[in-house]
């Protein structure tokens, strides 16, 4: 008996160590980020969502993929580093194939995958983060910012026969629906305030356009 309760408290000895040295080994920044990254996370998961839910016609378009829980999976999948566009390109080429009007697959899914994919470069396609890890650029934050307001710009422009390529805002009871606006305005803040926090860290200047000059052309995230 006495052999067994002190394996036990070895065992649980050593998980109270490993626990408190992943705890010495973040800081304040660290913890910061990780909110940040679940946030941003949340955002677009209510984003796809949301999407889906006023044009339902894309996800039978999806020719891998039945229910949107399944799309959800596949954008949030884990990223083989390995294989990772170093350049950021890949990621603006999905969002240009949603808005690309001869395409006629799923817009949603391309532009969703894109869009994740530029947010998970910024934070180093990470989500768990340590003091010993390499330092988030928070140019490279700001500059996905920047890009979810060019994305806001192109789903409320991008037309073929006068009809928008992808419903977002709609009038319901003659009251208008905003709920998406308020969506990306959180994602942008998010960003916005990750890149204001990382920079304040670094004591480094970030750019960002001024207020109310929204380009089409959208920023490679690069790693």
């Amino acid at each position: 008996m006495k052999k067994y309760i002190l394996i036990f408290g070895l065992v649980f000895l050593s998980s109270c160590q490993n626990n408190l040295l992943t705890s010495i080994a973040k800081t304040d920044i660290d913890i910061v980020t990780e909110i940040h990254v679940i946030n941003a996370k949340s955002y677009i998961e209510d984003l796809i969502i949301k999407l889906y839910k006023i044009n339902p016609v894309y996800l039978s378009k999806n020719a891998k993929f039945d229910s949107v829980s399944q799309v959800i999976i596949d954008i949030f999948k884990e990223t083989n580093i390995k294989n990772v566009d170093k350049s950021g390109q890949e990621n603006i080429n999905l969002i240009l194939k949603g808005f690309d009007k001869s395409f006629n697959g799923d817009r949603i899914y391309y532009i969703c995958k894109g869009l994740y994919g530029m947010i998970n470069a910024s934070y180093n396609y990470k989500d768990k983060f340590y003091l010993t890890d390499p330092k988030l650029d928070p140019q490279k934050l700001m500059n996905t910012a920047i890009n979810i307001e060019t994305l806001v710009w192109r789903l409320s422009n991008s037309k073929n026969n006068n009809k928008l390529l992808i419903k977002t805002n709609n009038i319901d009871n003659d009251k208008i629906n905003l709920s998406f606006e308020r969506l990306f305005g959180k994602l942008i803040n998010n960003q916005e305030n990750m890149a204001r926090i990382v920079s304040s860290q670094q004591g480094r200047m970030i750019q960002k356009a001024a207020k109310g000059i929204v380009s089409s052309i959208f920023l490679p995230i690069g790693f």
